[in-house]
């Protein structure tokens, strides 16, 4: 490097923080530029006869020539020395002619409008970085923009100025420190711009091809990984940055001026329940008295929608520590602030195995030992005294035991077991979950890591305990690894197992060497007879049998157990309710919160249950609970919104089963979802009466439905019925159905009629005639030749329900020849004259009883 001429990299410190460049300065205060010693003194290169040209900086600066015998320019750039306007910045050039990585740009002395490009092409690990020094009569700033001029750095080659870019103006600014701007994906432009009339517009302005791992002005942001298709999301994971001070995070552009009007989000993940995130802020300068535009919130859970747990600005450094799964560091920033002595924050990230900071105690149990099952006291007992969980097995190594009295839910972790091998060689560690006598055990899988060759190492499942001779109902062999998330950050489908009874055992069976090998997860322990028999296929799923079940009971919302820690998205947990054929089943929702969307509302008015009202797309981008019909998918209610004082309980009562859908947008474990409480009641219930009448007249009406939903603002009773009026002699048969009841439409309830299918097994989809309360009254006989009919009531209205009449007749006819059927008085429908047959028939009816 020459003795003129220093490039140092420094930290220069303000009062308030810090901010860092790259200063390119004059080792001699009587230097006329960056490459000009002096302008008059040395020997022309385009006349040696001449001593009065300028004395250029050895080795880096080259002569102008004769039409500028007083200057001098980099090496490599002299053909602009008189109109530095529109030429390309290349770092190999330069580096190759003039042994340099940085330069001057100092533009022509122009008239306005007019424009100027100046295409910076990086290196190889290097980022561009511009600083401005001096601006005359380029624009001026209205206070959150700048018109009339600009001088902009823009990524790429395209030369249109960008809104969403830092761009700086003014009638005279000089900028000490300088206005430092960096761009990160390689080649960029800056870009000078006049667009109203001016006498004489210039700026200076020096660039540097900076190193990127450069530990002052290098690019900042380490470990994590960009988001594709956004300007400044990062995602950061535990498994990429072990080490202390790993992984750094920036905001765009650091140590330069950050970029206006920009949202970056910062996502840090972990993988294990056990593991804290360290955030340090190392340098933080936001402009002061900005809060309101310039900050950075810290959102417990994957979103901003998650609780806010602390907001930055201005130049408070702090040490943060938060739980995961999930946490989101959000840094927003307002319109650019003149003079732009500003550069946002760098923080450094740690991941702290809380596993290793915590010391366990070891928990004695008195007068026990040990059996394949577990922990006993008395022969044949279970031994249940409270303590720490989980319980160590005395004379045991690794082996442990939990309990479904002393806790309900929680995590294991291997590598937190007292007593844990390392290099001893072969073990076997055993986690038995002991369960009370209604209970089945869920455990899911996070984790693990077996890295032993031809299945020395191994998990085993077994779905009761690991006896001689048990068999495991799955087995997981080593070599094989498993994360908790996908390397985007998104979790994996869960890995669960489900027991059959209350008893299941995990063995870990490690080889030679293998210290390093682990497993994590959750459980959970399900009381089937209070809450259902657990679905194996569904984590979020329940079963209510009225043969099983208690009668009454009351339920909540789920995945609030710790198995859900790795879930995270749209979630939706069903709980079914299927009464017996002589039951009906009552589902009331009594309360609700912390679903208090604003994009949706629930409406119960008229006769058709209640619904939920969106403004959004779609339903599943709001929380809300739904009741539908389980065996047909119809809705019954929907709850969304925070539901208006008294506006609850909404209760169904159907004769089928129901459905109690639970429905989150987002679930995170941080941000669970909303709360509801449910009752729901198994009557004994004679439901739709006989299905069959053989009888060639005779009645069905709405007495003959029972329902036992008690009266209420918003009840609605669910009937699904089928009757089939049977004969084996060709009758023709006339129905008439009628009601007092003249709901808002024909969707509340109907009653079709339908002919058998094909194989006699049930009626034809397809209806012949589908009667609308709204009709009052109506008349139909069947087509000639269908002797059996089936009628169908659907029917969904307010307590106590439709009220409606069917009536039916038929009579033995025969056609008018062999070919076409009984004339037309025999099958018209509706009208007086159908209501003269009617009354014949029901007079013929009366005579052949």
């Amino acid at each position: 490097m020459s003795a003129h001429l220093l490039l140092l990299f420094v930290v220069l410190e303000t009062a308030a923080s810090q901010v860092l460049w790259t200063p390119i300065y004059l080792d001699s205060n009587n230097q006329v530029d960056l490459w000009t010693q002096e302008s008059t003194g040395c020997r022309c290169p385009f006349d040696a006869s001449r001593s009065d040209c300028a004395c250029c900086v050895p080795q880096s600066g080259c002569h102008c020539g004769e039409s500028s015998p007083n200057r001098c320019q980099q090496c490599g750039l002299e053909k602009y020395c008189s109109n530095m306007c529109n030429i390309t910045l290349d770092a190999r050039t330069l580096q190759a002619r003039s042994n340099k990585t940085f330069g001057q740009i100092k533009s022509p002395a122009m008239e306005g409008p007019s424009f100027c490009w100046y295409l910076l092409q990086p290196g190889k690990g290097q980022r561009v970085e511009v600083q401005i020094y001096r601006l005359k009569a380029v624009g001026r700033f209205n206070g959150t923009s700048c018109h009339g001029g600009f001088v902009q750095l823009v990524d790429g080659t395209d030369m249109t100025a960008k809104p969403t870019d830092i761009q700086l103006c003014g009638q005279n600014e000089r900028y000490t420190p300088p206005a430092v701007v960096f761009a990160d994906h390689g080649t960029a432009t800056l870009l000078f711009s006049v667009s109203e009339s001016t006498e004489r517009s210039q700026f200076l302005a020096y660039f540097s091809f900076t190193p990127i791992d450069h530990p002052h002005v290098g690019l900042q942001p380490r470990g994590g990984q960009r988001v594709e298709h956004t300007e400044c999301d990062w995602l950061y994971q535990d498994y990429a940055c072990r080490d202390a001070r790993s992984c750094l995070l920036a905001s765009p552009g650091y140590p330069g001026v950050y970029p206006p009007n920009r949202l970056c989000k910062y996502l840090i993940t972990t993988s294990s329940i056990h593991t804290r995130i360290h955030i340090g802020f190392i340098n933080l300068l936001l402009p002061y008295n900005h809060c309101g535009t310039d900050y950075i919130a810290v959102y417990q859970g994957s979103t901003s929608s998650g609780p806010l747990q602390t907001t930055i600005c201005g130049n408070r450094k702090e040490e943060l520590n938060f739980t995961g799964p999930n946490l989101l560091l959000e840094f927003s920033s307002g319109p650019p602030i003149p003079p732009y002595d500003y550069n946002g924050f760098v923080a450094y990230l740690e991941f702290i195995d809380l596993n290793a900071e915590e010391s366990h105690t070891e928990t004695t149990v008195k007068a026990s030992r040990t059996t394949e099952a577990g922990i006993i006291g008395k022969p044949g007992t279970f031994y249940h005294e409270e303590s720490t969980i989980p319980r160590r097995v005395p004379n045991a190594n690794c082996d442990f035991v939990f309990y479904g009295n002393t806790t309900r839910s929680g995590h294991f972790d291997t590598r937190s077991t007292i007593g844990w091998p390392h290099d001893k060689g072969p073990a076997v560690c055993r986690l038995t979950f002991i369960g009370r006598k209604v209970d089945v055990i869920h455990v899911s899988l996070f984790n693990y890591d077996l890295r032993t060759s031809d299945c020395d190492s191994a998990i085993e499942i077994f779905d009761g305990s690991s006896k001689k001779g048990a068999k495991p109902v799955h087995k997981i062999c080593s070599p094989v690894s498993r994360h908790a998330r996908d390397p985007n950050g998104r979790f994996t489908d869960q890995e669960s197992y489900l027991s059959s009874g209350n008893i299941l055992t995990i063995l870990v069976r490690m080889g030679k060497q293998s210290h390093k090998e682990a497993l994590d997860g959750a459980f959970a322990f399900h009381d089937e007879k209070i809450a259902g028999t657990q679905r194996p296929d569904l984590p979020c799923a329940v079963e209510f049998l009225g043969t099983k079940s208690p009668l009454t009971g009351e339920v909540k919302n789920p995945a609030t157990q710790h198995i859900y820690w790795n879930i995270e998205g749209p979630l939706n947990c069903s709980q079914i309710f299927k009464p017996n054929f002589n039951q009906s089943i009552s589902i009331s929702v009594n309360s609700i919160s912390k679903s208090s969307d604003s994009h949706c509302n629930t409406n119960c008015e008229g006769d058709s249950g209640c619904d939920c009202i969106t403004n959004l797309m779609s339903l599943d981008q709001v929380d809300h609970l739904k009741i539908i019909a389980a065996d047909t998918g119809v809705q019954l209610a929907c709850i969304c919104g925070r539901p208006r004082d008294n506006f609850l309980p909404i209760s169904v009562h159907s004769l089928g089963p129901l459905m109690l859908v639970y429905s989150v947008a987002h679930y995170s474990w941080t941000t669970q979802g909303f709360n509801y409480k449910a009752s729901y009641q198994f009557t004994s219930d004679r439901g739709c009466g006989p299905p069959v009448y053989l009888e060639t007249s005779g009645l069905i009406d709405s007495r003959q439905l029972s329902g036992s939903l008690s009266n209420g603002r918003h009840a609605f009773n669910y009937f699904k019925c089928l009757w089939l009026l049977q004969s084996n002699v060709e009758r023709q048969i006339t129905i008439e159905m009628s009601t007092i009841h003249n709901p808002d439409s024909c969707g509340a309830w109907n009653i079709s009629i339908h002919k058998p299918s094909k194989n006699g097994l049930g009626p034809n989809h397809n209806a012949l005639h589908t009667f609308c309360p709204g009709e009052r009254r109506r008349l139909y006989t069947l087509p000639w030749k269908v002797h059996s009919a089936y009628i169908r009531l659907n029917a969904l209205s307010k307590v106590p329900g439709p009220h409606f009449t069917v009536r039916w007749s038929s009579k033995i006819v025969t056609a008018n020849n062999r070919v076409s059927g009984p004339n037309d008085a025999a099958v018209h429908s509706g009208g007086v004259r159908s209501s003269l047959m009617w009354l014949l028939l029901g007079l013929v009816a009366l005579l052949m009883q």
